[in-house]
């Protein structure tokens, strides 16, 4: 049964929460609702939630603990307008370890993401590999939606994500151990340490490893063309591509299995009481493989297995090729990711924190593409290489300026460089058979930036925040292509000034209530990918522009969060962004062209807006069972683009209409469960919002998700649970067939 969710459903859904609050006159205090528990993202400083400027959500060990989750994704799953997809979910199966991904319907390249405070974007194309934080060594999510450049430069449009991990301020000793079965088939291993000693000195250590065997989730889809049927074959089923146009099932790519592995390990040292020093590093890598594909067809007359040729199917003419099977699998793939970082957290003078870090990140991207008449084992190709890196520092400061008024204020730097290959393979499959390089491109991007923040406590009820950030961007690439079209270019630097600005206010008329409204701008820098690279792709070449303006957000919001007993918070937050300077792709000649004349280049091309209202619900329902409820309601529109003027508009691509969880969390005795259900709406992925049907390959379906989780704790030290995510066995697409019902079971040493 398909779930359909309504404002009206949902805000009775709300209410009825409320009122179970209210009978639950024995119930204790929520520990996760508590109005002194600390965050730092909204405000760069320690501040309680309830006097954070935003929205925040936090996801904290403890949260993370009640998750089956084997990457970052799968422990965010009941964050209010937050959308993920493909790489950022443990068993989901892409290609890659980045994902679609939008909050408050806003997409991941204008969301930024931080890991303790360092951007992990990557350098070439801005996406995010949520494979690198190491489930184990994380302390928190704080996911801090909104305009945030004012404290964080580039990308924040959307928001903040910041993962912040463990620091040694207790000993803890964990094994775990965890096998799946199904589409979850695989195991995963990990051992972590941390550690203070009385000298104060602290460690970290910890060593992941995951295997999975992977699942069919990608398939072969052909539509007939016009003439005469060729050879007949039976087997394919009959479907629709995600437009609507009839079509044939007829094959699949077979599984993807992949192993990762994350390792850690950080020094600290308290130099006094106040003052601490640290430094480590943090390396994660994955490699992905294939298994062979499979076809559906079968020659009508000799029973045979077939994969190419001029086919007849019902009587209809399809063309099948050896490519259709190898043209778009980007395998074998490897992905990895080393940071090193360094770091002072401290006090100067009299009241003043001083707070200086330096980090630095090195990314290694590749993978095959079978050229257009490759076979499936053998046949030329190209071997695509983007080793990328970001440098950041930043010192920032803290202090008084009289009784009322509290200032941070600092200098940050932010680089990026890339550095692409293409390379041609004499055997695709083989990543080591380079004959040549084709093509590639450099980037640099560096990123100067002051920063100053005034917390003004201007009665006991009311605090404002003011303060604004002047980012001074600058770039500088070149790209050459030794096969056609054929050219080399060398661009001169170019720079570019932003200053995002934002006011908030926070007022507590009473002490179980308060009301939130803040105003700001922020803006995203063009990617290294946007300004230097030419690719081409199904016949196309897509060129950047050096000349691409940074895309900008406007937005203000108000909200508030309500205590109706001393175990029951309810939030509300309406939003409204406004979008301009959006990069697009625009095509020079439109199709049927040439192939000499395909061409495209991204501009500054649409506007767009995006309103919407989210809510959400907290409560104790009895001393052993929580209840948590959200619901999102993301309006969001493309208002100009000129680029595509049929997409006018319609809804924003990976920004689904209604997003609502609800999770039921319990603790008895040495027994403990979960049971989480997340609804998404249909997104779109064409601007044009055409791709209307569900259910079928490379579709986005509106579906829901029900995960459950059961541990019983044989001692203290011992612990074992066992896990089953799609509860309700739902067939759904994410582009991707999401995974069916699969089970994981996990034993945990603790010490």
């Amino acid at each position: 049964m398909k779930i359909r969710l309504n404002k009206v459903r949902l805000l009775s859904m709300l209410g009825c929460i409320c009122s179970l609050a209210n009978a639950a006159d024995a119930a204790e205090s929520v520990d996760a609702m508590e109005l002194g528990e600390v965050v730092v993202t909204a405000t760069r400083t320690s501040a309680t939630l309830s006097d954070a400027p935003a929205a925040v959500t936090v996801v904290n060990a403890k949260n993370i603990e009640t998750k089956n989750a084997s990457r970052l994704g799968d422990v965010l799953d009941q964050v209010p307008s937050l959308y993920l997809r493909g790489g950022a979910l443990g068993q989901s199966q892409g290609t890659i370890g980045t994902s679609g991904m939008s909050l408050r319907g806003i997409d991941q390249t204008k969301t930024l993401i931080l890991l303790d405070g360092q951007p992990i974007q990557d350098a070439s194309s801005g996406k995010v590999n949520w494979r690198i934080p190491f489930i184990e060594d994380i302390a928190r999510v704080e996911v801090v939606p909104g305009a945030f450049s004012s404290l964080y430069g580039s990308n924040a449009i959307g928001g903040v994500v910041n993962i912040i991990t463990k620091q040694p301020d207790k000993r803890e000793f964990t094994a775990k151990i965890k096998k799946g079965w199904s589409d979850a088939s695989g195991e995963d291993a990990s051992i972590y340490f941390r550690d203070k000693m009385d000298n104060g000195l602290g460690l970290v250590a910890g060593l992941g490893h995951q295997n999975r065997d992977s699942y069919v989730n990608d398939f072969v889809v052909k539509t007939p063309v016009a003439g005469v049927a060729g050879t007949p074959v039976t087997g394919a089923q009959a479907i629709t591509t995600r437009e609507g146009t009839p079509a044939h099932l007829v094959g699949d790519l077979g599984a993807t299995p992949w192993n990762a592995t994350n390792t850690t390990a950080k020094l600290f040292y308290d130099l006094n009481a106040s003052d601490k020093i640290y430094a480590g590093v943090n390396h994660q890598e994955t490699r992905q493989d294939y298994t062979q594909f499979n076809t559906y067809l079968r020659n009508t007359a000799t029973g045979a297995p077939v994969s190419s040729g001029t086919l007849g199917i019902n009587g209809q003419r399809v063309v099948l090729a050896n490519s259709d099977f190898t043209l778009f699998s980007f395998l074998p793939l490897h992905e990895g990711a080393t940071r090193y970082f360094v770091g002072y957290d401290g006090t100067v003078g009299n009241g003043y924190l001083l707070k200086a870090d330096l980090a630095k990140i090195k990314r290694t991207y590749n993978f095959t593409l079978a050229g257009a008449t490759a076979t499936w084992n053998a046949g030329t190709g190209t071997l695509s290489d983007t080793p990328n890196d970001g440098l950041d520092g930043m010192v920032q400061l803290t202090f008084p300026v009289g009784s009322r008024h509290t200032l941070v204020t600092g200098l940050a730097l932010h680089k990026d460089s890339v550095n692409q290959q293409i390379y041609a393979l004499s055997n695709w499959r083989n990543p080591g058979s380079k004959t040549a390089v084709n093509s590639g491109y450099n980037g640099h991007s560096t990123t100067i930036s002051v920063f100053a923040q005034d917390e003004i406590s201007a009665t006991d009820a009311l605090k404002v925040y003011l303060g604004g950030r002047w980012d001074d961007w600058e770039t500088i690439g070149d790209n050459f292509s030794v096969v056609a079209p054929l050219g080399s270019t060398l661009y001169p630097t170019r720079s570019v000034s932003a200053f995002s600005p934002k006011v908030s206010a926070i007022y507590k008329p009473v002490e179980a209530t308060t009301l939130r409204a803040s105003f700001g701008k922020s803006f995203r820098a063009p990617t290294n990918q946007d300004l230097y690279t030419s690719s081409t792709s199904r016949g196309r070449t897509t060129t950047g522009d050096t000349n691409l303006q940074p895309e900008r957000g406007t937005t203000w919001e108000v909200g508030g969060e309500f205590r109706f007993t001393e175990n029951t918070k309810v939030t509300a937050t309406y939003y409204d962004t406004r979008l301009s300077n959006l990069i697009y792709i625009k095509q020079i000649l439109p199709d049927p062209a040439p192939p000499a004349l395909k061409q495209s280049v991204r501009i500054n091309a649409g506007k767009a807006k995006v309103q919407g209202i989210e809510l959400g619900a907290a409560t104790k329902l009895t001393k052993w069972l929580e209840l948590d409820a959200n619901y999102a309601y993301i309006d969001s529109k493309i208002l100009e683009n000129v680029t595509d003027p049929l997409s006018v508009g319609k809804r924003l691509t990976d920004a689904p209409r209604n997003i609502a969880g609800i999770g039921l969390t319990a603790q008895q005795g040495a027994w403990s469960g979960t049971l989480n259900m997340r609804y998404v709406s249909h997104i779109f992925w064409t601007a044009q919002n055409t791709d209307i049907v569900e259910g079928v390959p490379g579709s986005y379906d509106a579906h829901t998700m029900v995960n459950a989780k059961l541990g019983y704790a044989f001692t203290r030290t011992v612990k074992w649970a066992i896990a089953v995510n799609n509860l309700l066995d739902k067939k759904a697409y994410s582009y991707f067939l999401l995974p069916g019902r699969n089970v994981t079971a996990e034993v945990d040493f603790s010490f």
